[in-house]
């Protein structure tokens, strides 16, 4: 058997239904490849000319595969092992056979092929080792055969996905060719051409395809010729408008008018198709997203979208079907939606989207004359377009007096008789009742359920009584108070739907009454032993697959009484619970069951409700539980290698699972620590799952969590093995991330960790290792900053594209200011081993990040930096720096922004604290003057009240502490400064300020009252309104209250203080009078 005949006998085992026939083949295929990688390659040339059509179909792909650099990985490149006549017969013959081949489908494979080889060839165009590529195509543009002009536009739009830049030199060539291919009377040609053009756009930067929009004209043009004449090619051209907008929306931009009306044009034609039409709409949609300034004063075009989203959402069936009233047993609407469903819930997406993007205030007056117009239309299919489109506006409405036209409107639709209309209440109030709980719940709670249950005892039709069941859930969820008075009558209804009810009615009921538990709380406890028995008898009653949602549900309902009415009342069901979710979860799941979640959440609940109670059963059920996660997240935990597989999951699932890990191991303590090892295998990997950061800065958390759950075991060396293990896992994960969002995150849970050991654990090399590679995410996050700000300058970037840039660029300095508190904690537990540390932020960082001409969260990060320094390394460490730190906080503690002047004074405060009195005084009277000057700051429009009242506070702080730690830094301006400080209490922001600061008061009266009233009696005054407004609030202590009381009692025997005690305590309000006579004496 020759070698051609090896291959093709190989290639039919590769075409096998046997899987093992199919693997088998594959591997001798790689084999042959790799051995004789020049005769494989000629002779696959030779099969891509073969008689039967399914290797010829075969051959190009593989030989793809096979020399490209882009090919998947399980294949291996053997370019580099093939001779120059190879390679040269290769080029030649790929072109050959385009010419000869009739079949469309091998023809485009031909042009895959030699498109992504080319593209692999080429680095530059000093390495490009197939240089006479573009002549051979420019040939085929000359060819009298329309199928090798349209083979041309195909090879050239994938060598754009490749190796765009070996066209820079071509561009007016390409213009001219796309002219020349738009114009063609060949709708082939014409599409090929789109998509090429569409290529290079999605692959080009703005400044190469802009020789390219004043062809948008043209590009409509086509567009709507190829739709009208074939329609599958149709499909393909607006879809290249849509990846268009999705990657380079700045293309139509500056034509979006242009573009704009070309795809209505497409949209107004009756003979094309919906599902073309349906594309058109969400890429316009999509172009809004892109460009909501834009289209603010745009209304026509928004009104125009808008009647394009409800066109889609009238077209429904006329006639409604037996099956959609009555559902079979396990439907599941939100999983198995016909085709008039999915249609409703596309127009309903679409109206979020655009009243979110361009903002309520500009979107709801646009929609409201159509709804309403729709809402008179005699065809229910308008109104029910119409009630479902309303139902998404509550979340954008923030007064419930706005909503009720919308509700006196649709309310008595529900007696409507036809069951769309009523289903389409129902789910207008549903979702109205979740956007604008509780206020909704507080206007409506005495008309809405009233009507609700009335309707219920008519209702004929299951999928509508179950939509109200539904409503109903919402609806209650979201009420916080009165619910109690229609219990009765709430679970009664339940419980007559979970006795008789279809499965989609028995699945709402059982919500209905999960919410009411929630609502109700206490108030749910006399229905507990009548409900509980009901909802268990459920498990037994409903054994078959179709019933999976149903009982998660249960599960969820149970779970959620258990919270509602606390663990002595639940107590009696823990252990039939337990043995119903360890047998659920042991018996076989599938891959896709929605039970999985509702275990996982059950088990999160019972963790938090009776912990203690729960660890008893631990080892029945962590185990099964593992398994559990395992199965959520598709691990392969039988793997031999440290790198577990991780594939596709459920996303709501899987942070589910992760939670539920978190809770158990913060929930169970101790009682949790022999599992920690499996824990760990399940963890690690999730610290860099690929498709959800959510997930990697969950992994994140617990691995801090599992810190906490060793810390309690009480064994210091398992403790520190533990927190130098699971710092090495973040931080390789960290340097995998891409997201700066969880970098910030594993930054902070390494942080934590290095607080939890909270004594010196790591080696002064182990402590520069980490610093070293904390830096480089520093200097990796500075980079992206840049880019940022080099972006932000491109005169094409629009306003949307600049905020969006200003976000990005704050979360950059946010992970500064994270990495910062990273090194406070590391100089907080390893003093002695940071001096290489320092050394860098002193010389390196500092000088730059100070630098007046930083951003503000740049400021904060070099001040916050100096605060650490100053109170955890302090003297002799920052001897030789102390000049240049106290001059920094003197400049930036008059900052106008506030959180830069809050660590500003704070550092102020904790440098007065930590000085020797011979250096403070050298720095005391620029400090104190700066602290004078930051008081005297005002709030002003753009100041958040919070922040500006923490900068207030921690300056007030600042000034005790000076008081405090060197009074004669003040001179002859003490008692100034002593009143000054007195009247600026008590703090109302800081909560540890204010503790340091009222605890200082109390201390400062007991040592030297006299000192403090200085004979004023307004001063007196004064210190009884602090006492009355800090004894017993949050802005104390236990212990601070002791010695607010010692104060009170030595002040009140003061001699100054005891001739006006009457006349000062009746200045006070009534309310600080009944506070001081409610302290004891």
């Amino acid at each position: 058997m020759n070698f051609q005949e090896q291959l093709q006998q190989i290639i039919q085992g590769i075409f096998s239904q046997n899987n093992q026939s199919r693997k088998q083949g594959e591997d001798r295929l790689a084999q042959l490849r790799e051995a004789q990688p020049n005769e494989f390659v000629i002779q696959m040339l030779n099969l891509c000319r073969h008689e039967e059509l399914k290797i010829r179909q075969f051959a190009p792909v593989y030989l793809r595969y096979s020399l490209s650099k882009f090919a998947p990985k399980s294949h291996k490149n053997i370019w580099n092992k093939l001779i120059s006549e190879t390679k040269e017969t290769l080029k030649l013959r790929l072109f050959q056979c385009i010419e000869v081949e009739n079949s469309q489908n091998v023809r485009n494979q031909l042009c895959d092929t030699i498109g992504e080889i080319g593209g692999s060839l080429y680095e530059d165009d000093n390495h490009n080792e197939w240089p006479n590529l573009l002549s051979t195509l420019w040939q085929m543009f000359l060819s009298s055969k329309n199928d090798i002009i349209e083979c041309g536009f195909k090879i050239i739009g994938n060598l754009f996905m490749y190796s765009i830049d070996q066209f820079d030199k071509h561009q007016q060539d390409l213009h001219t060719l796309f002219v020349q291919g738009l114009a063609s009377p060949q709708i082939k040609i014409k599409s090929s051409t789109m998509h090429a053009l569409g290529n290079y756009i999605k692959y080009s930067l703005p400044a190469q395809y802009k020789i390219f929009q004043d062809l948008i004209s043209n590009m409509m043009k086509s567009a709507l010729e190829i739709i009208i004449q074939d329609l599958s090619l149709g499909e393909g051209i607006m879809e290249v408008f849509s990846d268009i907008v999705d990657s380079k929306p700045k293309f139509f931009r500056k034509q979006y008018n242009i573009f704009f009306n070309g795809i209505q044009a497409i949209f107004r034609e009756p003979q094309i198709d919906i599902g073309v039409k349906r594309i058109g709409t969400e890429t316009l949609l999509s172009l809004v997203e892109k460009f909501p300034g834009l289209f603010k004063f745009e209304k026509i075009y928004l009104m125009q979208l808008v009647e394009m989203i409800f066109f889609h959402m009238i077209q429904i069936s006329p006639t409604i079907s037996d099956e959609w009233m009555k559902p079979p047993e396990g439907f599941n609407d939100n999983v198995e939606q016909d085709e008039d469903c999915e249609t409703t819930n596309f127009g309903m997406s679409s109206i979020d989207r655009l009243i979110e993007s361009q903002g309520k205030k500009d979107m709801l007056p646009v929609l409201n004359p159509i709804v309403s117009e729709l809402l008179r239309h005699q065809d229910w299919r308008y109104q029910h377009a119409a009630i479902m489109a309303l139902s998404q506006v509550g979340e954008y409405i923030d007064q419930v007096a706005d909503i009720k036209p919308t509700i006196d409107l649709i309310l008595p639709m529900l007696n409507n008789s036809n069951p769309m209309i009523r289903y389409a209440v129902c789910h207008a109030i549903g979702q109205i009742s979740d956007d604008m709980k509780p206020k909704f719940q507080d206007s409506y709670l005495h008309s809405i359920v009233p009507e609700f249950l009335n309707r219920l005892t008519i209702e004929d039709v299951p999928r509508v009584s179950s939509h109200i069941l539904a409503a109903l859930t919402n609806f209650v969820e979201g009420t916080e108070k009165g619910i109690e008075a229609y219990l009765p009558n709430l679970i009664q209804m339940s419980i007559k739907f979970l006795n008789t009810g279809i499965s989609i009615e028995k699945e709402n009921a059982i919500s209905v009454i999960a919410a009411t538990a929630e609502s109700s709380k206490k108030h749910f406890i006399p229905y507990v032993n009548e409900l509980l028995p009901l909802l268990f008898q459920i498990f037994t009653n409903h054994q078959t697959k179709q019933y999976r949602q149903l009982k998660g549900q249960v599960i969820e309902t149970i779970t959620l009484i258990a919270s509602a009415v606390g663990e002595q009342v639940y107590l009696p069901y823990l252990q039939q619970t337990v043995q119903i979710l360890i047998q659920i979860q042991t018996n076989n799941l599938e891959a896709i069951d929605p039970q999985k979640s509702y275990i996982l959440s059950g088990w999160q609940r019972l963790a938090l409700i009776c912990p203690q109670q729960l660890a008893k059963y631990l080892g029945d059920v962590v185990p099964s539980l593992f398994q559990l996660i395992e199965l959520v997240f598709n691990i392969n935990s039988t793997d031999s290698s440290n790198e577990e597989e991780l594939h596709t999951y459920d996303n709501e699932e899987a942070q589910v699972a992760i939670h539920t890990l978190s809770v158990f191991i913060q929930e169970m303590k101790q009682s949790f620590f022999p599992f920690v090892e499996r824990c760990i295998k399940l963890i690690v990997p999730l610290s860099q799952f690929n498709s959800d950061s959510n997930i990697r800065s969950a992994a994140c958390k617990c691995l801090v969590n599992l810190v906490k759950n060793v810390k309690e075991t009480n064994n210091p060396q398992q403790l520190i093995n533990g927190a130098k293990y699971f710092l090495g896992i973040i931080l390789e994960a960290a340097f995998k991330e891409y997201d700066p969002i969880v970098i910030i995150e594993q930054i902070n849970s390494i942080k934590e960790i290095i607080e939890l050991v909270s004594q010196p654990f790591m080696t002064t090399e182990e402590v520069t290792e980490l610093s070293d590679k904390v830096f480089k995410l520093l200097l990796e996050s500075d980079r992206r900053k840049a880019d940022n700000e080099n972006l932000a300058k491109d005169e094409d970037v629009d306003e949307d594209e600049k905020n969006a840039i200003k976000e990005e660029t704050e979360t950059e300095e946010n992970l500064h200011v994270k990495i910062a508190e990273c090194i406070g904690a590391l100089f907080k537990t390893h003093k002695e081993f940071v001096l290489p540390l320092y050394e860098i932020i002193c010389n390196q960082i500092l000088p730059k990040v100070l630098d007046q001409s930083k951003s503000p969260k740049m400021h904060q990060f070099g001040i916050c930096l100096i605060d650490y320094m100053i109170e955890y390394l302090g003297f002799p460490y920052i001897q030789n720096k102390f000049m240049d730190l106290a001059q920094a906080l003197s400049v930036y503690a008059c900052d106008r922004v506030c959180y830069v002047r809050q660590v500003s004074v704070y550092g102020i405060g904790v440098m007065a604290i930590n000085t020797p009195q011979e250096l403070y005084m050298q720095v005391s009277q620029s400090l104190l003057k700066s602290l004078v000057e930051s008081l005297k700051i005002q709030i002003n429009q753009d100041d958040n009240e919070r922040q500006f009242g923490l900068a207030r506070d921690n300056s007030i702080s600042a000034l005790g502490k000076i008081i405090k730690s060197h009074p004669k830094s003040l001179g002859q301006d003490l008692i100034q400064g002593i009143e000054t400080w007195l009247y600026l209490l008590p703090l109302q922001y800081d909560k540890q300020q204010a503790y340091i600061q009222h605890n200082l008061l109390a201390e400062f009266i007991i040592q030297d009252g006299d000192l403090f009233v200085n004979g004023k009696s307004e001063n007196a005054l004064q210190i009884l309104k602090i006492i009355a407004n800090c004894y017993k609030s949050k802005w104390s202590t236990a212990q601070i209250d002791s010695k607010l009381i010692s104060a009170l009692r030595i002040l009140e025997q003061l001699d100054s203080v005891k001739v006006h005690l009457q006349e000062v305590f009746k200045k006070l309000s009534s309310e600080d009078q009944k506070k001081l006579l409610e302290i004891p004496k």
